[in-house]
């Protein structure tokens, strides 16, 4: 099988790239967003070229005639977006793409409302899912009128990867953070109710409203550790059928120490950063959306969802972390027998693109926030419904 992954996202398309690996399929990229190129030195990646989006609708067309002529020429079975950028492309010329099939994935009105931070606040709030209280600020000015004890978490709208998310510990902090961001153009933005307690993450793959798999993990020191949580998979259930999601999403949740209670923080409709990691539990949310791409049955022996009755620890499948707990003994010895079908292991032994990315990521000319880029695409686009 041949499968195109269009990436906007080195990051997660390496993690693809060695995913698709384990399953001896053969991957192709194509990069829509400037970036290191990282992936393009992996062993899995067959061939790497690059034909970045424009702020044009003509952009998305031209992009979507060089998918189809690639995928004739190549005999692509399926595509697989990578990034935000890159899987709200997707969706966008999903129509268009004819010659091979595509991987689950939302209409982009939907990718965008629920990667839009202030959009996904309301329709939690629509449909009474616990959430933090948050404000949208404007204008600095609108300070005056907040409500929120501290400390308060701000973020922009639709940035990914952290960027701009910040604590605010006093009054006079916000006042310089939000003068600092208007003054720099990064206005509006979110002020939200910080929540005391730790990340939890909830991980599905959906088609048509159904929960189709899921994982809920969290980060403890040299692990995810994977485990049930009805509350969690109830929320889940609430979420992917009031916007009949289809496609995989990560979903950030934080548990509340105070309350002893969950509240959902924002939404990644897309492939998330630590993906592996259910991968390496059992859980392939790849092989599984490629099934259904290909309109089969899914086979009743592919794990779905999380079944041990307690806490299950997975090592970090990234490399640095990984290769850092094998040094200091975290990891059982047994660990040794699965090299040849181990995510955490490929990555070590696919070295070459984490050191490009690193030496590329000194020089600081790597630009990841490509959700600016999409409210450029989709201002020319397409009209979302909000």
């Amino acid at each position: 099988m041949n499968v195109l992954i269009v990436s906007s996202s080195e990051g997660i398309t390496l993690s693809l790239l060695r995913c698709l690996g384990l399953l001896n399929i053969k991957s192709h990229v194509i990069s829509v967003w400037k970036s290191s190129g990282s992936s393009r030195f992996s062993r899995f990646c067959k061939n790497y070229i690059s034909s970045f989006i424009t702020e044009s609708s003509q952009g998305a067309e031209n992009i979507a005639d060089v998918i189809n002529d690639y995928c004739k020429q190549q005999k692509i079975d399926i595509i697989i977006p990578s990034g935000l950028l890159g899987t709200f492309l997707v969706a966008l010329i999903k129509e268009k793409l004819s010659y091979s099939s595509v991987f689950p994935i939302n209409d982009a009105d939907k990718i965008y409302n629920l990667n839009n931070k202030w959009q996904f606040y309301h329709l939690l709030r629509q449909h009474n899912i616990p959430t933090p209280k948050t404000i949208l600020i404007e204008t600095p000015e609108q300070i005056k009128l907040l409500n929120l004890n501290f400390p308060v978490m701000v973020k922009p709208l639709d940035r990914g990867n952290g960027y701009g998310v910040k604590k605010i510990d006093s009054i006079v902090d916000l006042h310089g953070y939000i003068s600092n961001a208007s003054q720099i153009n990064n206005l509006p933005i979110l002020v939200q109710e910080y929540v005391f307690g730790y990340d939890i993450l909830l991980n599905v793959l959906a088609e048509n409203g159904k929960l189709i798999a899921w994982t809920i993990n969290r980060r403890v020191p040299y692990f995810f550790e994977f485990f049930q949580d009805e509350n969690i998979l109830e929320i889940a259930h609430k979420i992917i059928d009031s916007c009949n999601y289809t496609g995989v999403a990560n979903f950030d949740i934080r548990f509340d120490e105070r309350s002893n209670s969950v509240k959902v923080i924002e939404c990644n409709p897309r492939f998330w950063a630590s993906f592996g990691a259910s991968v390496s539990y059992g859980i392939d949310f790849v092989n599984l959306g490629i099934l259904l791409a290909q309109g089969q049955k899914l086979p009743d022996n592919l794990k779905k969802e999380v079944t041990c009755t307690e806490p299950e620890k997975i090592p970090y499948p990234s490399p640095s972390q990984f290769l850092k707990g094998l040094l200091l003994a975290k990891y059982p010895f047994a660990a040794m027998k699965k090299i040849s079908s181990d995510l955490a292991w490929q990555s070590i032994l696919d070295p070459l693109p984490n050191i490009y990315e690193k030496i590329w990521n000194r020089l600081g000319i790597v630009n990841t926030h490509d959700g600016v880029m999409l409210n450029k695409l989709l201002s020319n686009s397409i009209r979302v419904k909000i």
